[in-house]
């Protein structure tokens, strides 16, 4: 399977940069993600590669041959839209062999890849089907099927699943990561969702205002976010921040705000001790509830804050407890059924020293030694 290169790429429309220098490589056979919220550049990216969108500077490789200036019929990618784009009048069997009738693929061929296609995606029992007669998760899976049986070198994904249910969104993500690894075929794949991200990607791209904030595996970006836009953008429920400033007190080191004083291991503050304006940032999943007390269980002093609840948010298995830390700021966290505070009660938060997050005033992580891409 080929590689797709971006070599500083460069979007502007007018004076308004979309994209700015855009540099990476991806493997062959990979599924890259490409996430952020919206006007972040990501699908600006995808319809570049696809040629729908030309380059203001820099250059797209595919296969190491430079597609930058191609149309996009010459480029040997398939796009799979938000929309579905199927025609009503059409049966599967003629939707998904459209393209190749246009291409003048012998008949013979034709047969073998729509049949090949719809054993793949489950569409056998449906080929002569208009789309009417289809859900919305098959439509996809024909929109899917379209792409590949033109058997391109590249396959791209617009945000495909966000016209579909909650149900039938997980259902997709976890053929289409099938999918993809059974063909090993080189993926790109859009979304503002982080969950989708998080789930199907070998590698993910976050993205801001046109520019990569981190790249690296799932994992990576949720344990090591390279600064404060990444770890609120990754993580479900989003990681709680609380502004504050380091301070040491008989050689320990602490984070400090109103309400709260947590310890915070040297070497993730060792530059920074004194710093008077930082950012301390726990997931909800990180927080430790305990009855009313003034620390938590088990936990030495100055590993809790105590807090007000105002919520909770039962979701079957877990729950969201949003709480008020008395004399500061509302955070929350997600904990197991096994017991839950009721609203108004005093409960203590135990933070684990080890999985705080630090953030200097300019949104860099000094938590690790990541830096930000140049």
């Amino acid at each position: 399977m080929p590689s797709v290169s971006f070599e500083h790429v460069r979007k502007a429309f007018g004076d308004a940069t979309v994209v700015e220098d855009f540099d990476l490589t991806v493997a062959d056979g990979e599924l890259l993600v490409l996430v952020g919220g919206s006007g972040s550049g990501k699908s600006t990216i995808l319809r570049m590669v696809a040629g729908l969108e030309e380059v203001t500077s820099g250059s797209i490789k595919i296969d190491d041959r430079d597609v930058t200036a191609l149309p996009p019929r010459e480029r040997d990618v398939a796009m799979v839209f938000q929309d579905y784009g199927l025609y009503p009048h059409m049966s599967v069997r003629e939707n998904l062999s459209l393209g190749l009738r246009l291409r003048k693929i012998a008949r013979q061929e034709i047969d073998r890849r729509v049949t090949w296609a719809a054993g793949m995606l489950g569409l056998a029992p449906l080929l002569d089907r208009k789309p009417k007669q289809l859900s919305g998760g098959q439509r996809q899976r024909v929109a899917m099927g379209r792409a590949m049986v033109r058997e391109p070198k590249v396959f791209l994904f617009d945000e495909p699943l966000s016209n579909l249910d909650a149900s039938l969104r997980a259902q997709m993500r976890i053929e289409i990561g099938g999918l993809q690894r059974r063909l090993n075929t080189t993926t790109i794949y859009v979304t503002h969702d982080q969950v989708e991200a998080m789930t199907l990607g070998d590698r993910i791209v976050v993205l801001a205002d046109g520019r990569i904030q981190q790249i690296g595996r799932p994992i990576e970006l949720y344990r090591a976010p390279i600064n404060r836009f990444v770890a609120g953008f990754i993580g479900t429920p989003p990681m709680n921040f609380v502004d504050g400033g380091l301070r040491e007190e008989d050689g320990e080191v602490f984070f400090r705000a109103e309400g709260m004083s947590i310890r915070v291991p040297h070497e993730n503050a060792a530059t920074s001790k004194a710093a008077e304006s930082l950012t301390l940032g726990i997931r909800p999943e990180d927080l430790r509830l305990n009855a009313s007390t003034t620390r938590a269980e088990g936990g030495p002093a100055g590993d809790a804050f105590t807090g007000r609840v105002v919520l909770v948010e039962r979701l079957g298995g877990t729950s969201h407890v949003h709480f008020d830390v008395v004399g500061g700021s509302r955070m929350m966290a997600s904990v197991l059924n096994d017991r839950l505070p009721d609203v108004g009660e005093t409960i203590s938060v135990g933070v684990p020293p080890d999985r705080v997050h630090l953030f200097a005033a300019d949104g860099r992580s000094i938590s690790n030694s990541a830096s930000l891409p140049s």
